[in-house]
């Protein structure tokens, strides 16, 4: 598995396979390998990759791996064993020298039962010297040379990327509708029938070589110098395809003075400030999110929060391929020219109206935010005023329920004047004890009483009548007038609410 290097002289700028740097001199400026032709300083022979020719047929006629801590550890075991049990140790498995066995099984059987392959894998559990990830280990440091080499070979091979965008920009563009039509139809069906997509590569690949036929008999171009090239280009007019450049030479890397060639540096320069200026955009729109206004933070992590939320119940009762169907077939359509003049004229007016209605909204949302804080700064304390029917006396207090207690008439309570406000509030400036003469009673006080909530209104006094046991008579019963005679029995107890409003305490 061992390289076989030699001198070597080099007539041209030649990198070390290795290390990535130029190999100088004027003679024997580095070794190349005479089976698999890798080029390299010589001080680089050590840490040189297996050679990949060299390589044994057979997995177990490989006897050049080197010994190991793994494979000691075995072969001492193995020894040990033998002793033990006076048997003959275990030898290697020695297959014929052409490898041939009597099935495909017995040649995997011979494998997964030979010693090699025990070692490999405790060789592989041991081992240190491999590192977590070889590719970033294997980076090549920041070199000038390095640089200019990687960045010529890749303006004269990233044609094929560009090309692509340009023809699928024009493909949505309607500029040949035809072929538009039909990538709706294939995305169309593609969206309904998605395993379809698997076949995408092999369609591509078959394209690719049916498009190549008709030039199945012709040699590869070698490109001398430009004018080849231009030549041949010419002659590949005549056989455009379905799509604008020409695959016979689009995998062709580019010419340093080529037009092909000086195409990609422009679309390498202007895709450089495409990304700059979307950075520096979303640079700019970082003060939504960086709680530099911690508003308008929470308010965007709101909204983030509630179009999760959205989007997570649309993909549930809505299968996806329809979703990626409905959104490919907006993309077609706001493509066309029709749809793009009506976007061209009606752009402004759109702007206009979108920015008028998200104030609206936003007025709203922050009121409604004020509403809801003004309920966890305010509170409303109720007090009930309780009475009964003495005859010849009219309506009285009176000792079986206290005067002043809560809803159920349970806890006493002090009179009105007396009340102090509950824990961590005060009363509000501008508030004082008052009559609930609308109703209904809803009763959210702090440490007093719980929501109960009446159907009936109060006279004008803010009575509500009962009868003896204090139940709340539905229709209300108009008392009798002192003096006028028996009393409705359905109003001989009354009572009557209070309410004062009381604010939160600020730390």
């Amino acid at each position: 598995m061992s390289h076989l290097f030699e001198d070597k002289t080099f007539t041209h700028f030649t990198y070390c396979d290795n290390c990535k740097q130029l190999l100088w001199g004027l003679k024997e400026q580095g070794v190349k390998c005479k089976e698999c032709s890798y080029t390299c300083h010589r001080k680089c022979q050590s840490s040189a990759p297996a050679c990949s020719s060299s390589i044994s047929n057979g997995f177990l006629g490989d006897t050049s791996h080197p010994d190991s801590r793994a494979e000691n550890y075995l072969h001492s075991s193995s020894t040990l064993s033998a002793t033990i049990t006076t048997k003959k140790p275990k030898q290697h498995v020695k297959p014929a020298k052409e490898n041939n066995y009597s099935s495909i099984f017995d040649h995997i059987k011979a494998i997964a039962m030979s010693d090699k392959l025990h070692t490999l894998l405790a060789e592989a559990a041991l081992t240190k010297q491999i590192p977590v990830n070889s590719y970033l280990a294997n980076q090549a440091a920041l070199n000038p040379q390095i640089t200019a080499k990687y960045f010529t070979r890749f303006v004269s091979r990233c044609g094929p990327v560009f090309a692509f965008r340009d023809e699928l920009l024009m493909l949505l563009s309607w500029e040949n509708p035809i072929n538009t039509f039909a990538s709706l139809i294939v995305y169309c069906i593609i969206c309904l029938y998605p395993k379809l997509l698997f076949f995408a590569p092999q369609a591509l690949l078959v394209y690719f070589i049916i498009v190549n036929y008709p030039k199945r008999k012709l040699n590869t171009p070698s490109f001398s110098n430009v004018a080849d090239k231009k030549e041949i280009s010419k002659n590949d007019k005549g056989n455009a395809s379905l799509f604008s450049f020409n695959f016979s030479t689009l995998f062709q890397p580019a010419c340093d003075e080529s037009p092909e060639y000086l195409r990609n540096l422009q679309n390498i320069q202007n895709t450089m400030g495409e990304f700059c200026d979307i950075y520096d955009w979303i640079i700019e729109q970082m003060y939504y999110f960086n709680w530099s206004d911690e508003m308008r933070t929470i308010h965007v992590l709101q909204l983030i929060l509630f179009l999760s939320f959205l989007l997570g119940f649309t993909l549930y009762i809505v299968p996806l391929n329809y979703i990626f169907l409905s959104f490919g077939l907006l993309v077609y359509g706001i493509n066309t020219r029709f749809a793009k003049y009506i976007i061209r004229e009606t752009r402004p007016y759109l702007i206009q109206f979108g920015e008028k209605n998200m104030k609206v909204l936003m007025d709203w949302y922050a009121e409604l935010e004020n509403k809801l804080e003004q309920q966890t700064l305010l509170e409303e304390i109720s007090v009930f005023e309780n009475q009964r029917w003495w005859p010849m006396r009219g309506y009285l207090h009176e000792d079986e329920r206290t005067p002043w207690s809560d809803f159920t008439g349970a806890v006493y309570m002090p009179i009105i004047t007396e009340i102090p406000p509950p824990k961590g509030y005060e009363w509000k400036d501008s508030s004082e004890w008052a009559l609930d003469t609308t109703g209904p009673w809803i009763d959210t006080y702090l440490g007093i009483g719980i929501l109960f909530l009446i159907d009936v209104k109060p006279d004008e006094d803010g009575w509500i009548y009962s009868d003896d046991g204090w139940n709340i008579s539905t229709p209300q019963i108009e008392p009798v007038d002192f003096g006028e005679g028996d009393q409705h029995k359905k109003a001989l107890t009354r009572r009557r609410r209070w309410v004062r409003k009381c604010e939160k305490i600020a730390n």
